[in-house]
C-alpha cells in the first residue's frame, strides 16, 4: 500500500506520517470495469474513491458534468454530506482507493487544512488544483472570524406554537431555521423537520413545535474563526450552526452562507458594484468578479450559469460606471448599450468591450463627448481591453441620435456589403443597460419592419457563416487523428450564434442570448425542438471549453485564445466536442437550404 498510494496530492499532502500509516491501514483497493455505477444518486456515501489508475465521470442525469482521473478524489462534498445527488461511473476499467468515510471525518476533527479543504472542493473540483491557486484566495477566509460571515438573525418560537406558525415564518423571512423555546431548553427546526411532519401525516396547525424541535444544539462563538464552523459542521454532519456571543444565541450560520462566503459569491460582488464611489472600487469589484468565474467553473457550474451571473454584474458594473461619470440629468436622455457577445449575456472572461450610447433627437450637452471617452477609458482600466474594431461609445460612429441610428441600420439593410452585415449582427445583439430603453426599442421595432419577410437580405445576413468556414475539413480530419489545432469560434461558436440570430431576426424573436432565442425559436416551430436543445448543448460544450482553456491560459499570464489542442483533451472532451461539431454541420445545412446561400 505505502508504496502505491500517493500522498503528494491534496488533501492527503497535509496529513503526519502517523496519519499516512493509518489510512495505508483502512484503504481498499476497488476494481470497476468500464461503464459500472460507482455511487448512484440518493445512495449513502461510507467511503472516499481516489482514483489510482482509469477515469470515472459525474453525470446529473444523462449530462457528464465532471470526468475524474489519476489521483483525483472523487466528490468530496459527498463524504461531508454523507449522501450523493449525482450518478458516478467507470468511463474505463478503474481502479480507485476506498477510504472510509469514519476515518476521514475523525482526520478533520484534527487536521485544519485537512478539514478546510473538503469544504474547499465544494467550491472547486479537486482535479483543477495542480498548483492550488484558489487555496491562496480562501486562506484569508478561513481565518476570518465568524462574525464576518452572513449570520441569520434568530427567529424565536415556543414549544406550544405550532408548525405552521413556523412555516409561515420561515416564508416570510426566507430562512430554514427557526429556533424553540421550552422547558426542554433551546431548540431547532428546520426544514427537514417539517418535511417529517408531512411524512408523518400531521396537521401542521395542529402540531406543536416541541413535538419535533432538536434539542442537540451544535454552537460557535462569533469570535471563532471560519474554520472551526467548518469542523464543528464536519464534525457532527450538519448543515448549520447556532452562533453565540458570551454564551447566548445570536443568529444561526447555515452551510450554504458559508460557502458563499467562502466563494466570494455574487452577492458580494453585486453589493461592492453597487456601493462603488469610484472607479477604484469598482475595479476591485471587478477583480472579484475574476475570482468568482474561476471558483464557479472549479465547482463544476454550467457555463450557461456563469455566463448569465457574470453578464448581469457586468450590467450593473457598466450602469455603476455610467451614473458615476455622467451629469445626474444625462440619463434621461441617452441609452447606454452593450453589444455583440456582452449583449447576448455570453462573454464571461473579459476579452474586449463592445458598447454604444444613444441619444435621443434633439438633445445634447457639452460634456457627452468627454464622459463617453472616459467610460471607456475607465473600461480599460477595469480590465476590458479596447476593442479591435472601435466598437465603443467614445467613437461617434456608435454614438448617435435615435435619427441617426435610424439612417445607420436602413443604409446596413440596404446596401449588405461584408462589413454592413457585421455591424448589423453586432447591433442586433444590443442590450440597454443604462438610461432609457424605450431609445433602444424603438429602433429594434424600426429593424424589425426592415427585415422580417426580407428573405433576400436575410440570406445575405446568413451568407457570412459560409465566409466564416475556414476550417472546411475538419471534422473529416477529426475523426483520423487529434494533431490539428480547432479555433472554437470559427469552427461551432460563431457559426451557432450568427445562425440563431438570423432566424431571430426572421422571425421577430426579441430575445438576444443565443439560448433565449433557441427556445422561443422551439416555441414558435422555427426550429425543432431536438435540434434547439442539441444546438443549446453544442454551444454551452464549446463555451465551456474555452473558458476552461481561458482560464488556464490566464493563469500562465497568456493571452486568452479560442485556438485549442484537442491532444490537450480528454478522451470524453474529444468524443463531446466531435458530437458538437456534428451538430454544428447540421445547423449549416438547414442555414444553406433555407435561405439558399450556395446559390449566393
Amino acid at each position: 500500500m505505502a508504496q502505491l498510494f500517493d500522498f503528494r496530492h491534496p488533501p492527503f499532502d497535509s496529513l503526519s506520517d502517523v496519519d499516512h500509516r493509518r489510512v495505508e491501514s483502512a484503504a481498499d483497493l476497488a476494481y470497476f470495469p468500464a461503464g459500472s455505477t460507482v455511487m448512484a444518486a440518493g445512495s449513502p456515501v461510507d467511503s472516499l474513491f481516489v482514483i489510482a489508475k482509469g477515469q470515472m465521470a459525474e453525470f446529473e442525469g444523462s449530462e457528464c458534468r465532471t470526468v475524474y482521473g489519476a489521483q483525483d478524489s472523487v466528490d468530496p462534498r459527498a463524504l461531508i454530506s454523507g449522501s450523493t445527488g449525482l450518478d458516478y461511473r467507470a468511463l474505463d476499467d478503474t481502479l480507485a482507493w476506498q477510504i472510509p468515510r469514519s476515518l476521514l471525518l475523525e482526520l478533520t476533527q484534527r487536521n485544519v487544512q485537512f478539514a478546510a479543504y473538503f469544504y474547499q472542493s465544494v467550491a472547486q473540483k479537486l482535479a483543477a488544483l495542480a498548483d492550488r491557486p484558489m487555496q491562496r484566495e480562501l486562506r484569508p477566509a478561513l481565518v476570518a472570524k465568524v462574525q464576518q460571515t452572513y449570520i441569520t438573525p434568530p427567529i424565536w418560537l415556543t414549544d406550544d406554537d405550532t408548525v405552521l406558525i413556523a412555516a409561515e415564518q420561515m416564508r416570510a423571512r426566507h430562512c430554514s431555521t427557526v429556533l424553540v423555546r421550552g422547558p426542554l431548553g433551546p431548540g431547532v427546526f428546520t426544514l427537514s423537520d417539517l418535511r417529517n411532519v408531512v411524512i408523518d401525516g400531521r396537521n401542521p396547525a395542529e402540531t406543536p413545535l416541541g413535538d419535533y424541535a432538536q434539542r442537540t444544539l451544535h454552537t460557535v462563538d462569533e469570535d471563532a474563526h471560519v474554520f472551526e464552523a467548518m469542523l464543528t459542521m464536519a464534525r457532527h454532519t450538519v448543515q448549520r450552526v447556532l452562533v453565540t456571543r458570551a454564551g447566548a444565541i445570536v443568529g444561526v450560520l447555515e452551510q450554504v452562507n458559508l460557502l458563499s462566503y467562502l466563494s466570494n459569491n455574487s452577492q458580494i460582488v453585486a453589493t461592492q458594484i453597487e456601493r462603488a464611489g469610484s472607479v477604484a472600487e469598482l475595479k476591485s469589484a471587478a477583480d472579484s468578479m475574476t475570482r468568482l468565474v474561476e471558483l464557479l467553473h472549479g465547482s463544476g457550474v454550467k457555463v450557461t450559469l456563469i455566463a448569465g451571473l457574470v453578464s448581469e454584474l457586468h450590467r450593473k458594473m457598466l450602469a455603476r460606471l455610467f451614473a458615476l461619470l455622467a451629469p445626474a440629468d444625462m440619463l434621461d436622455h441617452v441609452c447606454l448599450l452593450m453589444l455583440g457577445s456582452e449583449g447576448r449575456g455570453e462573454q464571461i472572461l473579459p476579452t474586449d468591450q463592445d458598447n454604444a450610447l444613444i441619444i435621443a433627437d434633439g438633445y445634447d450637452h457639452p460634456q457627452l463627448a468627454e464622459v463617453c471617452e472616459q467610460f471607456n477609458a475607465a473600461l480599460i482600466t477595469l480590465g476590458y481591453p479596447p476593442c479591435p474594431g472601435d466598437i465603443m461609445a467614445r467613437n461617434p460612429f456608435w454614438r448617435r441620435s435615435v435619427h441617426g441610428f435610424r439612417h445607420a441600420l436602413d443604409e446596413w439593410v440596404d446596401s449588405a456589403s461584408g462589413e454592413n452585415v457585421m455591424h448589423l449582427a453586432i447591433w442586433s445583439d444590443a442590450v440597454a443597460v443604462a438610461g432609457q430603453v424605450q431609445l433602444l426599442t424603438t429602433l429594434q421595432q424600426h429593424l424589425g419592419r426592415r427585415v422580417q419577410g426580407n428573405d433576400a437580405y436575410l440570406g445575405r445576413f446568413a451568407f457570412v457563416i459560409e465566409q466564416f468556414d475556414q476550417q472546411p475539413g475538419l471534422l473529416s480530419q477529426w475523426l483520423g487523428h487529434h494533431d490539428t489545432d480547432i479555433d472554437l469560434k470559427k469552427a461551432g461558436i460563431f457559426p451557432i450564434v450568427h445562425g440563431v440570430r438570423t432566424l431571430a431576426l426572421a422571425h421577430g424573436v426579441p430575445a438576444s442570448n443565443s439560448y433565449q432565442r433557441l427556445d422561443q425559436l422551439a416555441s414558435q416551430g422555427h426550429l425543432s425542438t431536438t435540434l434547439a436543445q442539441d444546438l443549446a448543448e453544442s454551444l454551452a460544450l464549446l463555451q465551456g471549453l474555452y473558458l476552461k482553456t481561458g482560464l488556464q491560459r490566464r493563469q500562465r499570464g497568456e493571452a486568452v485564445s479560442y485556438r485549442i489542442s484537442p491532444a490537450q483533451l480528454g478522451t470524453l472532451e474529444r468524443d463531446l466536442l466531435k458530437d458538437a461539431l456534428k451538430v454544428v454541420r447540421q445547423f449549416r445545412a438547414l442555414l444553406r437550404q433555407r435561405y439558399h446561400l450556395q446559390a449566393l
